[in-house]
């Protein structure tokens, strides 16, 4: 019984510590260090900033190209995409993994829609 109590714990233990948060949002501004999400804004609500650390030896940065596919990018790529925004939420949408208050892994893009859907012949 004391065994599995304590390979019980020891398991949340290394598993708490191994689990990764994953943040979906609008970035707003990338800085050498750092970067500064907008989370959690609806339509007319303002959402939360946050703040992460970047080290850009280790993070890998992905631009999305469909639902599922992606391909590698750069950090200048992220900026470029938030210069080019447009409308009230200035910035690009990305999905973010974070590990210790460090960004792991960003993938930028999708999320919009630009013109009408083409209509397929049938």
């Amino acid at each position: 019984m004391l065994k599995k109590f304590g390979c019980a714990i020891a398991v949340l233990l290394v598993g708490s510590f191994a689990l990764a948060e994953t943040i979906r949002g609008t970035i707003t501004e990338v800085k050498d260090d750092e970067i500064t999400v907008m989370v959690g804004a609806k339509r007319r609500e303002k959402g939360e900033k946050k703040t992460f650390k970047i080290d850009a030896k280790k993070l890998k940065v992905l631009k999305m190209k469909g639902k599922d596919d992606s391909e590698d990018s750069t950090i200048s790529a992220l900026k470029e995409a938030i210069e080019k925004s447009k409308g009230r939420r200035k910035g690009a949408f990305a999905t973010i993994e974070v590990k210790d208050g460090t960004a792991t892994e960003i993938k930028f893009g999708g999320g919009e829609r630009r013109g009408k859907r083409k209509k397929k012949d049938i």
